[in-house]
């Protein structure tokens, strides 16, 4: 084989891209057409029962848990 250049990866500097969000930030889900904070609480949580930590994670942006729309964006409780 002839002489082929063998890639130079000196200058190559380590890192990470995440879409994940890190430790310290909180998690944030979409309200989907046909949710609920129950529906959601399963989904995200594993439980639908703890759809009053979701509510009580969002009291400024939810005043009625049965009344959430599509498009809001919620903030879902730490250690979720």
């Amino acid at each position: 084989m002839a002489d082929t250049p063998k890639a130079d990866f000196s200058d190559v500097q380590g890192g990470s891209s995440s879409t994940a969000p890190k430790a310290d930030q909180p998690r944030t889900i979409t309200v989907q057409p046909g949710d609920s904070l129950s529906k959601i609480a399963k989904r995200e949580l594993g439980d639908a029962n703890k759809w009053h930590a979701i509510f009580e994670a969002n009291r400024d942006k939810i005043t009625n848990p049965d009344l959430i729309h599509p498009g809001e964006v919620l903030t879902l409780p730490p250690n979720s």
